[in-house]
């Protein structure tokens, strides 16, 4: 998807839209003895309080940042529209098949496989791209969805940007994260 095409959801009604500039709170809290991140979306918790789900303490509970950065680069993402509440449920076709399940799941395992490659690259920090391999099995996984028409030019900004966010998350523990899809662009607040 060029940045002259229409996004994905552009004839849809506004509230089944991804916001195109839209600010995310990751905030770090301690709950049942746990560390974990609270993520904020215009003053309300969206999604889940969310650990790293792991023996490893990796920081993968600010992953979600992922989410959000292939909302804002792609505009494309199934588990940002759900946590946003901004499901296409207008066209049930759409609503089952883009923003369903499967999708959902999709999505969820390219930003693990994604992190898991990371991990091992010093979470990109140094990185300039994203190996060939890694963007051909994402566009395998995701050949059944819209977002198949986005080039493996346009993954591979996603995810160094994702990652560049991602390591301030880290750094700061926690932070705020000012999205801009319609230049496709994301800076750090804090």
């Amino acid at each position: 998807m060029t940045k002259e095409t229409k996004l994905f959801d552009s004839d849809f009604p506004e509230h089944e839209q991804l916001p195109r500039t839209f600010t995310i709170d990751f905030e770090t809290i301690e709950r049942e003895g746990k560390t974990m991140t609270k993520i904020i979306y215009q003053g309300m918790q969206v999604g889940d309080y969310i650990d790293d789900n792991s023996r490893v303490l990796d920081n993968y509970r600010f992953h979600d940042v992922f989410h959000y950065t292939f909302a804002t680069v792609l505009g494309w993402s199934p588990c940002a529209r759900a946590m946003l509440k901004r499901k296409r449920k207008s066209v049930s076709d759409i609503d089952q098949f883009e923003d369903g399940a499967r999708a959902t799941i999709t999505e969820e395992a390219v930003s693990l496989i994604v992190f898991n490659y990371a991990k091992k690259r010093n979470l990109l920090d140094s990185d300039n791209n994203v190996e060939s391999e890694i963007l051909d099995f994402i566009k395998d996984s995701t050949s059944p969805f819209e977002v198949s028409k986005c080039t493996k030019e346009e993954w591979e900004k996603a995810i160094l940007m994702g990652y560049s966010l991602f390591r301030n998350l880290v750094k700061h523990d926690g932070g705020k994260i000012y999205f801009d899809m319609n230049n496709k662009t994301a800076r750090f607040i804090k």
